[in-house]
């Protein structure tokens, strides 16, 4: 089944057709966080707004039929607070009626995010579903062993940046591409959670895709891309594990140009950090 990935270069989304539907996948909107950081007298306005008018001109700009949102949704671990439910509502609402379907795959961040969704998006698991030959999960667990045939995986969770100068507004949001061989992955799988034998897997041939998307609030300070490398709680399994080399990885752009691997980039200073 043909898959055609397509970055949009304004806005850290990306478009899929496969099967013959559009899908706008984003990461990462985690509603809320403006609290946390009044909390440490950090005053920022709510993001609502601005997110929600981004989504929307991209759903218009796009011409998709689906929504897929990679996890948290909202920003808080533990419970839901009542801000978060009012955004998290407000955005499934006036979201809905300009798509035939919402998607959402938990993160670590969206306890709750069943009962606010409701009938507004369909909750699948936080280990990810699957469309086409492409896996889709949040990034902050293992995929199940039904991924292992897939061509590519999408995660977020990692919130990957770059610094191109000194001072503010250099920081810039990027994708990260890597591959591995099937094998490889179908080992790293086994070796974590697999349910059955690994001789019951009908192929190990080729390889797997895995591409990273940035966080869609423009309110995270993301994660420079040194600090991914030195690996820690809050990075992927499917990074941390070494089934994917993150060294070896190709940093894109919103708009998809490779500005080169992040090893070159860390080797070289990560840009007047």
């Amino acid at each position: 089944m043909r898959v055609k990935i397509e970055f949009i270069g304004e806005d850290a989304a990306l478009v899929l057709e496969t099967e013959g539907r559009r899908f706008l996948i984003l990461s990462d909107l985690h509603l809320g966080y403006e609290v946390e950081l009044a909390r440490e007298g950090i005053y920022f306005p709510n993001q609502l707004p601005n997110i929600l008018e981004r989504v929307l001109k991209l759903l218009e700009n796009y011409g998709v039929d689906t929504l897929v949102l990679l996890g948290d949704v909202k920003h808080r671990v533990a419970g839901v607070s009542w801000r978060e439910s009012r955004q998290v509502v407000e955005l499934l609402q006036k979201l809905k009626n300009n798509v035939n379907e919402i998607i959402i795959t938990p993160g670590n961040h969206d306890a709750g995010i069943m009962s606010l969704a409701g009938n507004m998006a369909r909750v699948v698991s936080g280990r990810g579903f699957r469309i086409g030959e492409v896996w889709m999960l949040h990034g902050h667990c293992w995929p199940p062993p039904q991924a292992a045939d897939a061509k590519l995986i999408i995660i977020g969770h990692t919130h990957p940046m770059i610094s191109l100068a000194r001072g503010p507004g250099s920081r810039r949001k990027v994708f990260l591409a890597m591959k591995t061989s099937r094998s490889r992955f179908v080992r790293g799988l086994a070796g974590k959670i697999w349910e059955a034998k690994k001789a019951e897997y009908r192929s190990t041939r080729g390889e797997v895709r895995l591409l990273v998307l940035p966080h869609f609030n423009n309110a995270l300070q993301g994660v420079e891309l040194s600090q991914l490398l030195e690996g820690g709680r809050g990075i992927s399994p499917l990074l941390r594990s070494g089934i994917f080399s993150l060294s070896d990885a190709s940093i894109l752009l919103l708009d998809g140009s490779r500005l080169g691997s992040v090893e070159w980039y860390v080797r070289s200073g990560g840009f007047w950090q």
